[in-house]
Formats: structure tokens, sequence, C-alpha cells
């Protein structure tokens, strides 16, 4: 099952993505601010997709890119799609792969995370053995 980490200070939008994702069939975690994202990727929880606000108290988002950047090995970093009101033209972010506007379509955003969720889930493919080396 792969793995959805919705990260908004809106509780509403959070709860509505969340049980909308649900529904689809992903594996749903949310939290409010980036500190609290964090605490996931800190705990081995590991998602697939990662859709981020910008705009948030404690840790933004902008802050919550530039943690993985410098965290997460690129092969392990989930896909990003930034879910924000204040996206600009210039907008440039480390681990980005997706940029929606808010207000956004809700079927936009399940046609990225669909797009995004393919092979085999990153927290699985993470967990299989090494290679025995003779």
């Amino acid at each position: 099952m792969y793995r959805v980490l919705v990260v908004d200070d809106d509780p509403s939008l959070r709860e509505m993505l969340a049980v909308i994702l649900t529904g689809e069939g992903y594996e749903v975690a949310c939290a409010g601010h980036g500190v609290e994202a964090v605490t996931y990727f800190e705990r081995s929880w590991q998602p697939d997709v990662l859709l981020l606000d910008l705009l948030m108290p404690v840790m933004d988002g902008a802050d919550v890119c530039r943690w993985l950047a410098a965290h997460i090995p690129p092969d392990e970093c989930p896909r990003v799609a930034i879910l924000s009101a204040s996206l600009t033209p210039n907008t440039q972010l480390p681990v980005v792969d997706a940029l929606l506007s808010k207000p956004f379509n809700l079927d936009r955003v399940l046609t990225l995370v669909r797009r995004f969720c393919t092979g085999v889930p990153l927290h699985q493919r993470l967990d299989l053995p090494l290679p025995i080396s003779a």
C-alpha cells in the first residue's frame, strides 16, 4: 500500500484529503506543520508522496523541503507536491516534483498522487534485505 503524508495547517483540508486518499486505497498520515512532518521521517514512517503546504506555523514547507534535501538520500525521498495559495512563478524549492495552487482541483491532486505511486512502495523498497556478498 502506498503512503501519503499530508502536511497543512488547515485541519479541515488535512481531514478532507485524508478521507479521500484513504478511500482511494492509500495509507495516509497528517501533520499540521513541518516539525510534525519531519517527526514521521525521524520515526522511519516513509511516505511515497508528500502533499505539502508552504505557509505554516512552527516550520514552513520550504524548510521541510530543505530538511528533506539535507537529511534524506535522493533515492529515499518521497515525491513532493506543494499545495499552496502562496505560489509565485519563481518558486524554487529543492526536492519538489509538482506545484499546485490553492484552491486546487481535487481530481488533479488524485491524478498526481496516482502518477507518483508506481512500482513498489518506497517503504517496502527500503525494507528489502541487503544482498549477501561473497
